[in-house]
């Protein structure tokens, strides 16, 4: 038995590494069918395999230098999993996504269809102002055809989330350790590739490499990061483990530090706040102290030690969000045109509102999730924007605190990943980012396979324990711990 069990582990490490160096051969040759040769094989075999291909996809995509490449890969990527998504559906569908969260599904493919409504209104307007900028930054054919393809993004992901409720509890758990145990090395290879394949720019000395936009990739970085905390914290934890985990730590703070992203910093600090305060949540208040001292004085030795990397001196110059600001002061002004519904849901308003009432700077997307939303679907369309991301997050906080309580962490981080990506939203547009869209169907899995039937259990618990039945609590709350 103890044979069988060390050429299982083997067996689990050499499909998890395979898969990891799959993602730096990919990175480093600016091609995705490495990755996604590996994976495909790794999905059939085992299907939580699925969960960590596509998101590491997403996180490493920016990396890759050669234009267009991203996303095809992604689209890729999906056509591969769509089959065997559809396969588990038609094998196992009983379980239903709650019919509230259903309609913010639906409420997305709403907007989506009057953004194409409103744009064709517009669209003769804007080409008129505007058309020059447009096809210089690409933006002008194939704007429909994106539309649609919202369309069916949307559908996918709701697909991914019926699959994922319909799977047995150990399923996801599973899923999200298989991250977990990968992602130190997808770290150090997203290093290795930054520092063979990227290239210094003229201001700040910033590293770029890839089609990679610093807030962007920062941001998801920072996402998946959070698995690092629990390698280094939980108490099953072996030393080897934590010092691999710790270094892969070092590796994101590099990487944060050289692309010059200030809210990436930003969101490297949220990460430590929310992630630290997870790992030690139920660890004794010496303990707790002493990891907090440690991480004050690491953080401050951080500033001082590396005070010339790019991110740092992008922030001691104290620039205003260069032209951020006129970007949001243009969206709220373009939107005053059609404020009910936007002017539509395109790129291309984004470039139409800043090319008209913010002369002074370049043509450019707003650089702000919401106000970016506001401008393309009007008012209307905020409101239910923000009725969304509320609903979220209130179930990621649910879920952060059902997972400290449990002992159960992995739970609780899809709820870090999820804030530190809509976070980063308020210096970056990312309404269609891949990587929020993940983090955001494994918050309502979590609400959905394990914090929704506790709560249900709560409602009947007097009925049954006045009637001598077992505890419902007690039977909802065994969860395998990993």
């Amino acid at each position: 038995m103890n044979t069988t069990l060390k050429l299982k582990d083997a067996w689990y490490w050499a499909c998890n590494l395979a898969l990891v160096a799959a993602a730096l051969v990919s990175m480093y040759t600016s091609n995705g069918i490495p990755f996604l040769m590996v994976g495909a094989p790794l999905v059939l075999l085992d299907r939580a395999y699925l969960v960590p291909m596509l998101l590491f996809l997403a996180c490493i995509e920016g990396s890759f230098k050669v234009e267009g490449v991203s996303s095809s890969t992604e689209s890729q990527a999906i056509a591969i999993g769509a089959p065997f998504l559809l396969w588990d559906f038609f094998q196992r569908n009983g379980n239903k996504v709650p019919f509230k969260l259903s309609l913010l599904y639906i409420g997305w493919v709403v907007f989506v269809i009057i953004g194409m409504i409103t744009y064709h209104w517009h669209s003769d307007h804007f080409m008129q102002i505007v058309l020059p900028t447009f096809q210089k930054a690409g933006v002008v054919t194939g704007i429909y055809q994106h539309m649609l393809k919202n369309i069916l993004k949307i559908g996918f992901f709701f697909l991914y989330l019926k699959v994922l409720v319909n799977k047995d509890k150990d399923f996801f758990l599973r899923a999200l350790k298989l991250i977990k145990d990968m992602a130190p090395y997808i770290f150090m290879a997203i290093l290795v590739n930054m520092i063979l394949g990227g290239h210094e720019a003229e201001k700040y000395d910033t590293i770029h490499f890839g089609e990679a936009k610093h807030g962007d990739f920062s941001a998801n970085c920072n996402a998946l990061g959070a698995f690092l905390y629990i390698s280094i914290f939980e108490i099953k934890s072996n030393w080897y483990k934590r010092g691999i985990a710790l270094i892969a730590l070092g590796c994101l703070c590099f990487i944060v530090l050289n692309l010059g992203s200030r809210n990436g910093l930003l969101q490297f600090m949220v990460l430590g706040l929310l992630a630290g305060s997870m790992a030690l949540w139920n660890r004794n208040w010496g303990f707790k102290f002493t990891a907090a001292a440690v991480a004050v004085v690491a953080l401050a030795s951080v500033f001082v030690l590396f005070s010339d990397s790019p991110t740092i001196q992008r922030l001691l110059v104290k620039e205003a969000g260069g032209d951020r600001v006129d970007y949001w002061m243009a969206g709220i002004k373009g939107v005053s045109e059609e404020p009910f519904f936007g002017l539509g849901g395109a790129d291309a308003v984004s470039y139409y509102a800043v090319g008209r009432y913010a002369p002074g700077v370049d043509d450019h997307v707003m650089h702000n999730t919401f106000v970016e939303f506001l401008v393309e679907f009007g008012i209307v369309g905020f409101i239910f924007y923000m009725i969304l991301n509320f609903t979220i997050l209130y179930h990621a906080y649910k879920n952060y605190m059902f997972g400290i309580k449990n002992n159960q962490l992995l739970l609780c981080i899809p709820s870090i990943s999820y804030t530190i990506s809509i976070l980063a939203g308020f210096f970056i547009s990312r309404v269609w980012e891949t990587t929020l869209w993940y983090h955001m169907t494994f918050v309502f899995v979590v609400y959905i396979v394990y914090r929704l039937p506790v709560e249900n259990a709560l409602k009947k618990r007097k009925w049954y324990i006045l009637r001598g039945l077992p505890d419902p609590v007690n039977q909802e709350l065994v969860l395998k711990t990993y």
